[in-house]
């Protein structure tokens, strides 16, 4: 006998084909457990990737904040007048106590001034600030100075 909608229902008025069926055979479910088992575990992991790696980038932000702040504050002495500023007043031993206090504890900053071409018409004074932290690789900003006003 054949049912009007197209489906085959069998010979005997309760034989029920299975696509009548609501719901799921045993091994549909055994599949879709195996398959979530997969699935879940590679997900947990990559959220916890991007939550780690979100808090990395903040670190690495205030870090270049706090090495840009303090180049700077050395520019700024560089153009000052008086006795502790200008050109001759940037050394290493000037800054070289500068690790920033509270809220920033964790990340250490240091100052390196290299001259290069010391007494030269064109000596220049090379800036380095470099801020570290435990987690991020260190952040370095350069920066050159000279003494134009000598010239």
């Amino acid at each position: 006998m054949i049912d009007p909608e197209c489906k085959d229902i069998g010979s005997t008025p309760d034989a029920v084909n299975w696509r009548l069926h609501d719901g799921y055979s045993l091994i549909e479910l055994i599949i879709i457990i195996i398959l979530a088992s997969v699935a879940i575990p590679g997900l947990v992991g990559l959220y916890t990737t991007v939550l780690n790696n979100s808090h990395d980038s903040e670190i690495m932000t205030v870090a270049c904040l706090l090495a840009s702040e303090q180049m700077e504050i050395i520019l700024a002495d560089k153009a000052g007048s008086g006795a502790g500023y200008g050109y001759a007043a940037i050394t290493t031993q000037k800054y070289a106590s500068v690790n920033p206090g509270s809220p920033f504890n964790g990340y250490t900053r240091t100052v390196t001034v290299t001259t290069v071409n010391s007494g030269a018409q064109n000596e220049y004074k090379r800036i380095v600030v470099t801020v570290n932290h435990s987690t991020i690789p260190p952040v370095v900003l350069t920066s050159a100075v000279t003494d134009h006003g000598a010239l």
